[in-house]
């Protein structure tokens, strides 16, 4: 019986690299991790708008005919596989063979040059050619000789820096792709994210080595330089880490935190420093020598089966108030740029190369080791004499190390991170516990400072003071002692020492404020994502069946185009997701934790605009009337208000049938600060209420009950507006619902007086 072979229908593999391969900025840092496997020692990426080009080159040691025809043009075939070290010594971080996709990825037609040490070739592609209907076998690639140069084939480029670098660094080896018919917009914010990925996916540590760059027509070469090391970074702590194969691990804590001064000797003896501390705080490294076991403590010991890693992690503090500052000894930080959205987070790298999305500012992997859990459950301060002080992960940033000889860390096919083993498990607490290591030793010092700050501050003593002397007045005036005049029972304080018990209660009445803010919106969180955690299960359940549709849609009926509409409907369903992290998560972001002129109308177009993508499958319509306003506020303040006004609207819509389904807000300025009112089309206040509206203001005042007549509202929506209206020395004016057949009416007045029109003074 003769024998039969399998093929592929051209378009499913291409459809197989596009899954690999699916994000522009991905398929960009891969083809700049090819270049690094090919040895280079500069690489660039050169978009020129005039002409919609991308050029991406490098000078590595390029390719023969018979590297292009075994292995880049076989799909699926990497040479990385068994031959992962290069000749340089570099180990090699692809080697699922789908590469090549990424230029798919980025447009339509492909031209590469590439000149090794034996030849110089041309090669081009249509990517188009894979849509032709065709199978794998019939698509074709043009490869020819060619004898120009690099430089030569870059003649031709708008941007002269560029051109000296390719005439400097790429005389001899290298390879070029240049990329037409782009699949996306190249705007500028792209473009910055793009630097900025590429920012983080090269450690600083190996950029004598390895540089690259990108360049627009008017990049010069100091600005096209991707690099994380400015110049301006600054840190507070420095830890690096080194495990064996044996399970031994070195930690080396580095103090760079403190500064006395002229006072150190002085500091050191008075507030009881052991003496072998002395050098830690001049330079020399706290220097652990442990084990895995120990930094992971259970009851069965564990086995290093994780292989050899390495780190090194950065603790940077951006603010402490006046009174930390006095008390620890903090060196000046004033001057500290805020990497948080940019190169913040704890990046993991796997052969010098970034393995995403481990550390990824502004998504949920961005604190992939989950410190903010530990830090909540263990709030203390770095003074708390017993509770154990914990980072927070906007606190800490730096970076992982891992081989592809660590084999028990394996990528996921799609290289969106690592495959979840219970070795991954054990190797997030490995790091945990490193981290721990240098928790301890700052709230050693924390504590130690602490005590000493208040033994040599007397506001203790001086309210200490007080309260007697106040009790003693107390006690003599109840006597009524006819022989002494009221004077003679009168007690005295010095003026000094009040101002200074009055200063310290002012502090602390100014943090209890910022804590109950905070609280508020926190709890507006909580009220949103309460009201529709069953919605939120609902669409998590809808888009697990909807992958599950494309995956079967795929495998079993081989019906492409239904596959993909599956995955477009997930896709949609994603978005509403993130249009629900947008109304809850992003409120209480820290930058909007300060207090600060903020432009209104700008703020509450986002926001709506936020709830619209949210609200738009219920049929509800939110509309926004603002003119130019800037407003002295907390911006998560305001938006704790209105989400809360949102919220009870949209429960009112489904509470009941109502055709129309519509929030009207109009947002003016005052005399005095601003006016806003907010009306809905929904049912309205129940009769308990219509006479004496106010109460809705109450805490735990609802009318929100199931069907059995339970409350299910948390009653503390209205409270929390009450509350921080009051904030701003406004008014809420609700007499409206009184007279009123349907619909809720509020009118909030907030009282500013730095409030400004848009280009006014």
């Amino acid at each position: 019986m003769p024998k039969v072979p399998f093929n592929v229908h051209a378009y499913t593999a291409r459809l197989i690299g596009r899954e690999n391969v699916s994000r522009l900025e991905g398929a960009v840092l891969e083809l700049v991790k090819n270049t690094y496997d090919a040895d280079a020692s500069d690489c660039f990426i050169y978009y020129e708008e005039s002409t919609g080009t991308l050029y991406i080159g490098d000078n590595g040691h390029g390719m023969t005919e018979e590297i292009i025809r075994r292995h880049w043009m076989t799909i699926g075939y990497s040479s990385k596989v068994d031959n992962y070290t290069t000749k340089k010594g570099r180990i090699q971080t692809g080697a699922k063979g789908i590469g090549r996709f990424a230029l798919d990825r980025i447009s339509d037609r492909c031209k590469m040059i590439t000149i090794s040490e034996k030849e110089r070739l041309e090669w081009n592609v249509n990517w188009s050619d894979f849509s032709s209907g065709n199978t794998i076998t019939d698509i074709y690639a043009d490869l020819n000789s060619i004898k120009y140069s690099i430089e030569d084939f870059m003649q031709d480029i708008q941007n002269e820096s560029l051109k000296k670098l390719v005439s400097q660094k790429f005389k001899n080896t290298g390879t070029i792709f240049k990329l037409s018919i782009l699949r996306d917009e190249w705007s500028s914010s792209l473009i910055e994210g793009i630097r900025n990925n590429l920012a983080t996916l090269i450690p600083p540590e190996i950029e004598n080595v390895f540089r690259v760059y990108f360049f627009c027509e008017n990049t010069d070469i100091t600005k096209a330089a991707v690099t994380l090391n400015d110049g301006n970074f600054s840190y507070d702590y420095k830890i690096k880490f080194k495990a064996n194969t044996m399970g031994r691990v070195i930690v080396e804590i580095y103090r760079e935190e403190f500064d006395f001064q002229d006072q150190f000797d002085r500091v050191f003896h008075e507030a009881g420093f052991p003496l072998d501390e002395r050098e830690h705080f001049k330079g020399k490294p706290i220097v652990h020598v442990t084990t895995i076991s120990n930094l992971v403590p259970k009851k069965t010991k564990i086995k290093n089966t994780l292989g050899k890693f390495s780190g090194v992690l950065y603790f940077s503090k951006l603010s402490a108030s006046k009174e930390e500052k006095e008390k620890y000894y903090y060196k000046d930080f004033s001057g500290r740029k805020d990497f948080r959205d940019t190169f913040g987070g704890i990046k993991l790298y796997r052969d010098n190369f970034r393995v995403r999305p481990y550390g990824e500012p502004r998504t949920s992997n961005y604190d992939w080791l989950l410190l903010s859990n530990r830090k909540t459950k263990s709030p203390a301060a770095i003074s708390h004499p017993n509770g154990k002080w914990r980072v927070t992960a906007d606190q800490i940033l730096g970076s992982v190390y891992i081989s592809r000889t660590n084999l028990t860390l394996p990528d996921q096919a799609n290289r969106e991170g690592i495959v979840e083993t219970k070795e991954f498990g054990n190797f997030r607490e490995v790091i945990k516990g490193v981290i721990s290591l240098f928790e301890e030793d700052r709230q050693k010092i924390g504590r130690i400072l602490s005590k000493y700050y208040d033994e040599i501050h007397f506001t203790e003593q001086y309210e200490e003071e007080i309260l007697k002397k106040a009790e003693k007045e107390e006690k003599d005036k109840s006597k009524n002692n006819s022989n002494k005049s009221p004077a003679a029972s009168t007690q005295f304080i010095e003026v000094s020492k009040a101002k200074t018990v009055i200063e310290n209660k002012e502090n602390i009445i100014r943090d209890l404020e910022d804590e109950n803010r905070l609280l508020r919106a926190l709890a507006t969180t909580g009220i949103v994502t309460n009201t529709y955690i069953h919605e939120i299960k609902d669409s998590t359940h809808k888009l697990s069946m909807k992958i599950v549709m494309a995956k079967e849609a795929l495998e079993i009926d081989n019906d492409k185009e239904e596959a993909i509409e599956y995955i477009n409907a997930a896709n949609e369903i994603k978005n509403s997701f993130n249009s629900w992290f947008k109304v809850t998560i992003e409120s209480v972001r820290r930058d909007k934790r300060t207090m600060k002129n903020v432009d209104l109308k700008q703020l509450l177009q986002t926001l709506v605009n936020s709830w619209n993508e949210v609200a738009w499958n219920k049929d509800i319509r939110i509309n926004l009337q603002i003119t130019d306003i800037f407003f002295t506020c907390f911006s998560y303040e305001i938006e704790s208000v209105f989400n809360n006004l949102i919220t009870n609207s949209i429960t009112s819509f489904e509470s009941a049938k109502v055709e129309v389904k519509e929030i009207n807000i109009n947002v003016v300025s005052s005399d005095s600060g601003i006016v806003i009112d907010y009306e809905d089309s929904g049912v309205g206040l129940s009769p308990a209420y219509k006479n004496t509206p106010r109460r809705i203001l109450e805490p735990s005042e609802t009318d929100k009950r199931n069907e059995f007549g339970e409350t299910i509202g948390t009653g503390m929506g209205m409270w929390v507006i009450a509350k921080t209206v009051s904030e701003y020395n406004g008014e809420i004016d609700l007499s409206k619902n009184t007279n009123s057949t349907s619909g809720f009416h509020i009118r909030i007045t907030l009282n500013e007086s730095r409030i400004r029109n848009k280009g006014g003074a």
